[in-house]
Parts: C-alpha cells; structure tokens; sequence
C-alpha cells in the first residue's frame, strides 16, 4: 500500500472514530437522567408513584428549607423542581430559565383548637379578639392567613403570633393554632383535647384552596418526552394516592429512598391515612388553567407580605 493510500485510509479512520464518538456523547445527552428536586412533606406526595414507579428521572427529596437553592445560581441542578409558589414567581417568574408546568398541591392548613367554636366562611368573624398561633407565621401559612383575614375585614381584630411545632396545643393564650398536615393530624391524634377547627383552603375559597406548591422546568426541556411524561405522571398521581391497593407503606417508603441523607421523614405509615391525603390536596392543574389563580394569589400574597414576590411573566406558563 503506498503512503498516499495509507494516508487518506488514516483519515478516514479517524473521521469515523470522531463521528462515533459525537454521535454516542449526543446520544448520552439525550437520554441522561432528569434530575428532579422535591421538598419533603405535601409536594413530595405530589410525586409519590414516580418515586414508587421509576419513570426514568433522578429523584431527589430535600428539605424544604434548601429547596430555592436548586433553582438557583448560574447553572441551577434541577431540570424539574417542585417549590412553593410564592418563591417559584420570585426566583423565576420572568421565565428566562424555568417555565411552570403546573401547580401540584393546593394547601394543607389548618385551625385547631382546644374545644373552640369551628371557623367557616360564614362565622369567621368569630375569631374577632382572638389569638391564632401560627407555625411560621413569616412565611406561606401566615401570609395565607393575613389574606383570609384581609378579605373578612378583620385585620385589626385577631391578634397573630408565632408558635413552635411543639407549641401547638399546649401554649398557654392561644385560641387556634394554624398547622400544616401530617402534622395537624399527628397533634391532634397525640393530644385528646385538641381538635380540627376549620380549613384554610374552605376560608381563602371553597374546596379547590389557593395554589400552594408548582413545578417548573428547565426552559429549553419544556417539549421534550422526559418532561411531558413527568407531566403525564403528575396527572396520575392524585388518584394512584388515594387508590385503595396504595398503601402508607407503599408511599412512605418511596418517599424515604428518595430522601436526602440525614433528613427526618415527615411522613409515616402511622401519620399518613387517606384522609391526610385528602387534606394535603395534591392535585396536577396545568400551567394554562392554573395561571389566572396564580396571578390572582400571588397579589393578594403582595398585599399582606413586607416583601413582594413580584409578578410573574406570561413567558413563565409553559
């Protein structure tokens, strides 16, 4: 063979290695793994048969209190993310880098009490000089409160307090406690006198709540398969949860292989019955029917939050 011929036999060997090589790194890219960021508790219900179901995706469930930081900085980790709707429309309302897909969860509030009057939308001027201890009164619990009470006029007659989650039914001065499920469930099966005493969902507006908790993802993700089959899973879910063959077993444990190392579960086989289920309100409703709610949420949150959460984008919708 003359060097000419083993030349050009040279070259073209080396293009079919290069051109191999590109093709498996695209392929790679491809069909990598989704990587999707859930904070324990309620929204972690709202992915609790893709956790139990591989679906394809990494699933990772993380303190609530860490959630924003997947989300952001210059190369955020989370393709998907589920956060709370105040802190997605802030961080990533002008929909550059994450577009909402829908909300999934559509609140867990509560009023206990120690053998009190029940609060509805039509005696909720009963709670007129009433003292209301809220687990963190700062953030989505005490701002939905401040804004039920804003629309019923009673701003200035119920006096609001932060409270511990151990607090809850045994501090002294308090009418009602507003408390998060499981957690509202697990204190009132714990302490005899204490009782559930109304919902924030029925007082902010009938059974369908207030959004509370959305997913978002990755702007350039948005048509893919991954993510419109996370979206055919989230339509799923609700009803997988509440399936009587479902048992708490079955989800705690999905939920727990997902959970970050060192993190307490919120949830049991012990705490998690249907009825809690029933009230942590997981439900999929896409970006296009969700999005007057939100917007509508979202000011009245302004309206009774010392920092605004801005407004989100018409880009953010998917």
């Amino acid at each position: 063979m003359t060097f000419i011929k083993k030349l050009i036999l040279f070259f073209i060997t080396a293009t079919v290695i290069t051109l191999s090589l590109a093709a498996a790194v695209s392929c790679n890219s491809q069909t990598e793994k989704l990587k999707v960021y859930v904070p324990d508790g309620a929204p972690a219900l709202s992915v609790a048969n893709m956790l139990a179901n591989d679906d394809g995706a990494e699933y990772r469930v993380v303190d609530a209190q860490t959630i924003q930081t997947f989300v952001t900085g210059n190369s955020p980790q989370a393709d998907i993310c589920i956060l709370p709707v105040n802190l997605a429309v802030k961080l990533l309302g002008d929909g550059k880098t994450y577009k909402l897909l829908g909300t999934v969860t559509h609140g867990n509030l509560f009023l206990l009490s120690n053998g009190k009057t029940s609060i509805t939308p039509d005696n909720i001027a009963d709670l007129t000089g009433k003292t209301v201890g809220v687990v963190n009164l700062a953030q989505i619990p005490g701002l939905t409160l401040k804004l039920i009470l804003k629309n019923a006029g009673l701003t200035d007659k119920v006096t609001l307090v932060p409270v511990t989650a151990p607090e809850v039914g045994v501090k002294d001065g308090i009418d009602y406690f507003v408390v998060p499920e499981p957690a509202a469930s697990t204190k009132v099966n714990a302490l005899e006198t204490l009782e559930f005493s109304g919902s924030l969902q029925k007082l902010y507006g009938g059974e369908a709540g207030y959004p509370q908790a959305v997913a978002v993802a990755k702007k350039e993700l948005i048509d893919t398969d991954a993510v419109k089959n996370f979206v055919k899973g989230l339509k799923e879910n609700a009803e997988w949860l509440l399936n009587e063959s479902t048992s708490a077993e079955e989800i705690v444990s999905a939920v727990q292989a997902h959970l970050s190392d060192g993190l307490s579960p919120t949830f049991s086989a012990k705490n998690l019955s249907k009825q809690v289920i029933v009230n942590c309100s997981v439900n999929f409703v896409p970006a296009t029917d969700c999005k007057q709610d939100i917007i509508e949420f979202i000011a009245k949150l302004n309206g009774v939050s010392d920092t605004s959460f801005g407004t989100p984008s018409n880009d953010f919708f998917a």
